[in-house]
């Protein structure tokens, strides 16, 4: 492995940034007094945004093969663009940050999860790096939820605003492998991505399981509200998710040596299922923050199968573009069809329907990982 303690760095700072924004995004919107409809647009300006650049990201970094020059611009802007929205409060503004938020760290978490894969020996390792990541989500979300117990909301941009300025020294640290690596020849790489055998089946798997998750991560913090939880026990729920994932990051390189990773996404798959059932018919905030446990073996599980099935299917030169595409469709794609679906569902059957229907996608994805992946080799 190559810059194993600059790349853990990287992930802590990186993702505990993230742990700041993405719980608490919608407590700041809605507490700027904008109303429901006002802050669901401003919810689908990053999906929406993220869907052509993270794609326009990954093509630019292989086929110039500058994957660490992009991905310290992208840091550098997130964190400009977090300070700023601090200040400015009004509708257009934040519609306009929220954009440049989108356009910057599309490209983030894509082209990180690109220099992990080319730093280990062996892509089932994936996980040992990635692991530091949900370590720093989870510190961050619950030391959110408790600052901002005490001070205002308002001061949201600049708490994640200043952790992803605290990431940059660790990302132009890490080494540039422009050094050993060659750019692909290919003159639009994500065309020559889904024209692989297999990759487009994925790709349906992967809808069907992360659209019911996206549900899940836009309503969880509303849904916890509605049952009397405060602001801390958010925090404290998105904890408990990061917290669980980091075992199974760590001891899932182990799995994948065994176990064929679409077997190990169509167990995810159904634990999914099982969990959303679960939430469906629970009425108590703190058995479903209990319950968040169960992400480790779900999302983890999940994610990290999917990142080892499609990394093995594709050239090497292609990665930055594949983990692109698999950012665009699993977080950006997924976001505005659980978004827009989730809160319809509410409005039309309550909690209850938003669950039923997200175990009922969850369990077609474990069908498909076995019948759409069945005879795709990942060796």
């Amino acid at each position: 492995m190559r810059a194993t303690p600059r790349m853990i760095g990287h992930y802590l700072f990186m993702y505990g940034a993230t742990g700041i924004y993405l719980p608490f995004l919608p407590l700041f919107l809605a507490a700027t007094g904008l109303d429901s409809l006002q802050i669901g647009f401003l919810l689908a300006i990053g999906p929406s945004t993220s869907i052509f650049t993270q794609i326009a990201w990954g093509n630019f970094a292989d086929k110039h093969n500058r994957l660490k020059e992009y991905l310290v611009i992208a840091v550098l802007g997130a964190a400009v663009v977090c300070l700023v929205l601090t200040v400015l409060k009004s509708l257009s503004w934040i519609a306009l940050l929220l954009f440049f938020y989108a356009l910057f760290n599309s490209a983030v978490s894509p082209l990180t999860d690109s220099l992990a894969l080319d730093a280990v020996a062996d892509t089932r390792h994936f996980g040992l790096f990635r692991r530091w990541g949900s370590l720093g989500f989870a510190v961050t979300a619950v030391f959110g939820g408790m600052l901002f117990s005490y001070l205002p909301i308002r001061l949201f941009g600049a708490v994640a605003g200043s952790l992803y300025a605290m990431t940059l020294p660790w990302t132009v640290s890490l080494p540039n492998p422009r050094r050993w690596n060659r750019a692909t020849r290919a003159a639009f790489p994500l065309v020559e991505v889904l024209k692989v055998p297999g990759v487009k089946s994925l790709l349906s798997v992967l809808l069907l399981v992360m659209v019911p998750y996206a549900a899940y991560s836009s309503f969880l913090g509303w849904h916890l509200q509605t049952l009397g939880a405060s602001r801390l026990w958010v925090g404290i729920a998105w904890t408990v998710a990061a917290i669980s994932e980091v075992p199974i990051f760590g001891i899932g390189s182990r799995w994948l040596m065994r176990t064929p990773a679409k077997s190990l996404m169509a167990g995810a798959a159904t634990i999914f299922a099982i969990r959303w059932l679960a939430y469906a018919y629970i009425r108590s905030y703190p058995i479903i923050v209990f319950l968040q446990l169960a992400q480790s073996l779900s999302f983890s599980l999940f994610y990290l199968a999917a990142v080892e099935h499609l990394t093995k299917l594709v050239p090497h030169e292609l990665h930055s573009s594949t983990q692109s595409l698999m950012q665009c469709i699993g977080f950006g794609v997924s976001a505005i069809v659980g978004s827009a679906a989730g809160g319809w569902l509410i409005q039309t059957g309550g909690i209850f329907m938003l669950y039923t229907m997200m175990a009922l996608l969850s369990g077609l994805g474990a069908a498909g990982s076995f019948i759409w992946l069945q005879n795709e080799s990942v060796e």
